[in-house]
Parts: C-alpha cells; sequence; structure tokens
C-alpha cells in the first residue's frame, strides 16, 4: 500500500517534513512503534520518547479485538484533567491504526504518562461533540489537522478517563 502525497504543512520545516515521509508506511510505523515503545519503557517516557513529532507521546495498551492479546503502542495525546484525548491519525494513512480499533471493539486500556501508568475507560467522540472538540486538538497538535485535511477516513478520537475502581 503507497500512502497518498500530502503536501507539506507550513508549521514544519523540510527536513523535519522529509522524514516524515520517508518514514509514513505502515511497515516502518509498525516497526518504529515497537522501537518506541520499548525504549518508552526503558526510560519512563523520558528524551526523545516523550515528544514525538512536536506532540507529547503517551503508550496505550489495548486488547486485541482477533487476537484477544495486550497489544501496547505510542500515541501523541492532548491532556484535558485527568483525561487524556487521542487522535487515529496514524499519519493520515488509509487505514485506522490497530489500537483505533482495538478500543472502538473494547473500550478499556491503560495508559502510561512518563513513569506513571493507569487503567483507562475510553469513549468515541462522535458527531456535535468531535466538532465542537476538533478546533483544539488540531491547535494544540497541528499534524492532525493537516493529515484529516488530505484523508478520506474521518480520524477516530477517544477520550480516556481514568477507569472507576
Amino acid at each position: 500500500m503507497v500512502a497518498k502525497e500530502i503536501p507539506k504543512p507550513d508549521f514544519m520545516d523540510e527536513a523535519e517534513w522529509e522524514l516524515l515521509v520517508k518514514t509514513r508506511t505502515p511497515e516502518i510505523i509498525r516497526i518504529g512503534s515497537r522501537a518506541h515503545v520499548q525504549t518508552y519503557l526503558e526510560s519512563n517516557g523520558e528524551g526523545d520518547t516523550y515528544l514525538t513529532q512536536g506532540g507529547p507521546t503517551l503508550l496505550l495498551a489495548t486488547t486485541g479485538r482477533k487476537s484477544g492479546e495486550e497489544h501496547v503502542s505510542p500515541a501523541n495525546f492532548m491532556q484535558e484533567g485527568e483525561d487524556v484525548i487521542v487522535v487515529g491519525s496514524i499519519a493520515g494513512l488509509e487505514r485506522h491504526p490497530h489500537w483505533a480499533l482495538n478500543l472502538e471493539a473494547k473500550p478499556e486500556g491503560w495508559v502510561q504518562v512518563k513513569a506513571r501508568r493507569w487503567d483507562v475507560t475510553a469513549r468515541k467522540v462522535v458527531g456535535q461533540e468531535r466538532e465542537e472538540l476538533w478546533p483544539r486538538l488540531t491547535e494544540f497538535f497541528p499534524l492532525w489537522g493537516h493529515f484529516q485535511k488530505y484523508s478520506d477516513r474521518e480520524f477516530f478520537v477517544f477520550i480516556l478517563s481514568p477507569k472507576k475502581a
């Protein structure tokens, strides 16, 4: 599968954009994600593992909708109080990221932000609520808006709230 060509956004320089475009394939993203998870766990999210593409990154564990096994993925996020919000952009590729499909099927898991880890319940944001939230998300992390503009699919948005005991 060849990624759809997307023009460079004004808010990135040529070198940043070229690096992102070179790594914008499903296979490279999958390999890079595995390495990122390992490094994030070893460093407790410090250094380069916390900021990716200019935005904060967490680890998100979901249960595979087919395998039933736990999968851990890095994802950019925006924090709102105790909640974190994630967007299934996966660099604007054709398919939703597996973690987003897993959350849709089983809306629970855990997140880790730096050294802190907690269980979460996920709620998919749709309709009017998504429309109202989207400008805040794209102001916070402009790549979400840029990739959405050129994508044929609507990115899933989830609010991850601390799981009640």
